[in-house]
């Protein structure tokens, strides 16, 4: 087991409310004890602007501000980029940490002896540099016990009235780490470390704190703090985070544009993955950048690095949570050219908008392929929710917003090789899935997007009248879709890739059934949609997370890696895999599996990808941890989709620009029964209730809402 008992979220929430589970505190979102030995990545600090790293001993913490904190996958643990760490001995002895816990604002690590527990906590200052510790020691023998405490990093000593100092330099980062002490060291001459010595009776503890502070400047220039200060950055560093926390699910608040709409329900684990994937994107939440509301897709990553694809994987959820600045950011991602890259760079200043936007003629994919997919779910999203529809002649450079969607539409035709073909080519492993070698050149994922951008462009175009253009759209679209359909193995449930040589190569990938069961699924015969289900419950779900690929894809011996391989998935995989069974109709497969992926999330929030690992790692029970092979990153905005699907599919909130608020089969039962509160469409907010008979819509009329767009209809 990678976790110690502890009691559930669900038992906590129970006890309080009878059984009716609402928004929970981020005390109740804690992970309770973890055991390192099973875990691949220690907690994580964040802040707002910064992330740190906890290391497996008690008190390291690799911490770069403004840096890229990640350097490499190393055996057991990452390789960091951070400044120099201090350390810890209790009687010449250096301990690691044997459990640890996670929490939005704090992490805590601890060990213990035959007759000492050690038990650290650390805080980050909120948005700041700046890094808050507290060592607890409590003697657990029957007897009174002496220990020497020692503290050293390397560098030098400075005793100044009012405390005691250890400053680091980095020469690599040009950047000091200056370690302040509140509780007084003894007196000593040595210039690289700090000690203390603690007489404890039996049951009686003892506590340290200090900070580190990066900074650039003279570490001469830098003045001690007072304990004061550290008591108060210590309370607000929770207080900020819980006012957040509750600020994301409050209408009319005062931090975000928008809010997140509420699920009340007493279904446990829906329930707690909901929450946890909204946290997930509080977590990498960054007020310091030009846009002040960015969700960063990783934190370990060079600040300000967001991809579009893991972003448009909530795109429902931050039109409703922060539409203002997600509209500033679509300007940003509309103006530049989808197939140059796979990322975009926020900085603490907008670059400036083009005049013009050019892009290379002919095929020119350079970066990912999901992207043009990615910026126009992003802005149909935002357009659906809001119902913004001025924003369709906003300019973008030369250019309206309704003209670059069109552009992101039919970007596929730039990547047709040969007149005559209906299907992209969309380049090779690095511009796909990265490690699957076999996934390449005309794939079904992207080309069924095509048919569904097409087809929700006409419905845009229907909306100006031009009737006649939105008709060959859709003409266009049904093109694409038969072609998709000739790339399907009957009898499989699965679909093969097209390579350049002419060689159609099987593919047992969970995102091909994903992206042609939620964009193409009224094109699907019944006995396609029955196959790809009985693939995915075949060969890629499992116990408590499932497989990216099938162990049965002929590229399977080339592929390990934990987000796109046989050993594990993408945490956003889960979700839209869940998405595209209930929108194949397999709805009484699909909740139950969506439940128990709640097993798996019990380090905290989302990462880039959990992992099988161990000695029975390719079995349908094996254990599940957040993976750092391969560069895997702790957290990352893909876990938002969770929430997405649950809103989107669980509750049929699938919005249209320009119509009224209609739900998704509203008559089919999900399996769940609750209630999604403060729901915002247009100006106003909705509450959805699910339950044996479906789904039921009534709009709200005291919650407070922003106005983003024209006036909804019911």
């Amino acid at each position: 087991m990678a976790f110690l008992p502890s009691r559930s979220l669900a038992s906590i929430h129970e006890t309080k409310r009878a059984g009716v589970l609402g928004i929970p505190t981020l005390d109740e979102l804690e992970t309770g004890w973890l055991d390192c030995d099973q875990l691949a990545h220690m907690p994580s600090l964040h802040n707002f602007h910064e992330m740190a790293a906890c290391a497996p001993d008690l008190i390291g913490v690799n911490f770069l501000p403004g840096g890229q904190l990640y350097r490499d996958s190393g055996p057991r643990w990452y390789i960091y980029n951070t400044l120099p760490l201090c350390r810890m001995s209790v009687d010449g002895t250096e301990h690691d940490s044997k459990s640890c816990k996670w929490f939005a604002y704090q992490s805590v690590r601890r060990t213990q002896t035959p007759d000492l527990e050690i038990v650290t906590t650390n805080r980050l200052v909120m948005e700041d540099s700046a890094i808050l510790w507290r060592v607890k020691f409590k003697n657990t023998s029957g007897i009174r016990k002496t220990i020497r405490v020692k503290i050293d990093t390397k560098g030098a000593r400075r005793d100044a009235s009012g405390g005691v100092q250890l400053i680091a330099r980095s020469r690599e980062f040009a950047m000091n780490a200056i370690y302040q002490f509140f509780d007084s060291p003894m007196a000593g001459t040595s210039d690289s470390y700090v000690e203390w010595e603690l007489n404890l009776l039996p049951e009686q503890d003892h506590e340290i704190r200090f900070c580190m502070r990066a900074s650039a400047e003279d570490a001469e220039s830098q003045h001690l703090s007072p304990i004061l200060w550290f008591e108060s950055e210590w309370i607000r560093a929770k207080k900020v985070w819980e006012d957040r926390w509750n600020s994301a699910f409050t209408p009319g608040n005062n931090f975000f544009s928008g809010n997140a709409p509420t699920l009340v329900t007493s279904d446990a684990a829906i329930h707690e993955i909901y929450y946890r994937s909204v946290l997930t994107l509080l977590v990498l939440l960054r007020t310091n950048l030009w846009s002040d509301r960015t969700f960063i897709t990783s934190g370990e990553r060079a600040k300000g690095v967001v991809y579009y694809w893991d972003t448009s994987l909530f795109s429902t959820l931050f039109a409703m949570l922060e539409p203002k600045q997600m509209k500033e950011q679509i300007k940003l991602f509309l103006e530049q050219d989808p197939h140059e890259d796979a990322v975009i760079v926020f900085k603490t200043r907008r670059p400036p908008s083009p005049e013009r936007i050019t892009s290379p003629k002919g095929w020119d994919l350079r970066g990912y392929a999901a992207n043009d997919l990615s910026i126009f779910r992003l802005t149909w999203s935002y357009l659906s929710v809001t119902q913004d529809e001025k924003f369709l002649d906003e300019k973008i450079a030369d250019q309206t917003v309704k003209k670059r969607l069109e552009v992101l539409a039919t970007d596929w035709k730039k990547l047709v090789r040969e007149p005559s073909d209906r299907l992209a080519d969309y380049g090779e492993a690095p511009n796909l899935l990265e490690c699957v070698p076999t996934y390449i050149n005309k794939v079904p994922s992207f080309n069924a997007a095509n048919v569904w951008m097409m087809r929700e462009y006409a419905d845009i175009v229907d909306l100006s009248g031009s009737h006649g253009e939105a008709n060959e759209l859709r003409r266009e679209a049904e093109d694409i879709a038969l072609a998709v359909m000739t790339l399907y193995v009957p009898g499989q449930g699965v679909w093969a890739s097209l390579h350049r040589d002419g060689k159609r190569v099987e593919m047992r990938h969970c995102y091909d059934f994903a992206t042609v069961g939620r964009f193409m699924a009224a094109d699907l015969p019944p006995t396609v949609r029955q196959e790809m289900v009985e693939f995915v419950q075949r060969e890629l779900l499992a116990e408590k997370w499932m497989r990216a690929q099938s162990m049965l894809d002929v590229a399977v011996a080339n592929s390990d890696r934990p987000d796109h391989g046989p050993m594990g998935a993408y945490d956003a995989w889960p979700a839209v895999t869940v998405d595209a069974m209930c929108t194949l109709g397999y709805w009484k497969d699909a909740v139950p599996f969506l439940r128990r992926t709640r097993m798996a999330i019990y380090e905290g929030v989302y990462a880039q990808a959990h992992e099988f690992y161990g000695p029975r790692r390719r079995e349908y029970d094996a254990p599940v941890r957040i993976a750092q092979r391969e560069g895997c990153m702790r957290e990352c905005t893909g876990g938002g989709a969770f929430a997405e699907t649950i809103i989107n599919t669980l509750f049929g909130f699938i919005p249209k620009l320009g119509n009224p608020l209609k739900l998704f089969e509203p008559h089919t039962p999900r399996g769940f029964v609750g209630e999604l509160c403060h729901v915002r469409f247009g100006n106003d907010q909705f509450g959805i209730r699910s339950d044996s008979s479906g789904l039921h819509l009534r709009k709200e009329t005291n919650a407070r809402s922003g106005s983003h767009g024209r006036q909804s209809e019911e």
